[in-house]
C-alpha cells in the first residue's frame, strides 16, 4: 500500500509542476513509443522473467537518455535546419529532453510492481 501512495505523491507533484508550464508542452507521441518500446525490448532483451517489470524500467531510463542523445544530435546536425532559429531550436530542444522524462516516468511507475 505504501508504494501506490508513494507513486500517488510523486505524481501529484509533476502534475503540479507540469500545470504550471502547460500540459500541451509534454506531448509527443513518437517520444513516449520510442521509450516505451525500448523499454519493453531492453526487458526482453535482459531474458530474465522474475525481473522484467525492473528492466522495464532501467530500459525505460536508458533509451530516455538515447532518445535525447538521438535528437541532440539531429539538432545540432541541421536535419530540420533549425539552427540559429531560437524558436524553433528551442521547441526542437525541448522534444528532444520530453524522452528522459517518459523515461524516469515509467521507471516511477516500475517501481510499484517489482518484486
Amino acid at each position: 500500500m505504501k508504494r501506490y501512495i508513494g507513486l500517488l505523491i510523486c505524481f501529484i507533484i509533476i502534475i503540479g509542476a507540469i500545470s504550471h508550464v502547460g500540459f500541451n508542452f509534454y506531448n509527443d507521441v513518437l517520444s513516449f513509443l520510442f521509450v516505451a518500446g525500448g523499454s519493453v525490448g531492453y526487458g526482453l532483451l535482459k531474458n530474465q522473467n522474475e525481473k522484467f517489470i525492473q528492466n522495464c524500467g532501467n530500459g525505460a531510463v536508458y533509451f530516455g537518455w538515447f532518445g535525447t542523445l538521438i535528437g541532440l544530435i539531429a539538432l545540432t546536425a541541421g536535419k530540420w535546419e533549425n539552427w540559429g532559429d531560437i524558436d524553433k531550436t528551442g521547441l526542437a530542444l525541448s522534444v528532444a529532453m520530453l524522452t528522459i522524462f517518459y523515461g524516469y516516468i515509467i521507471k516511477l511507475i516500475t517501481l510499484v510492481f517489482k518484486n
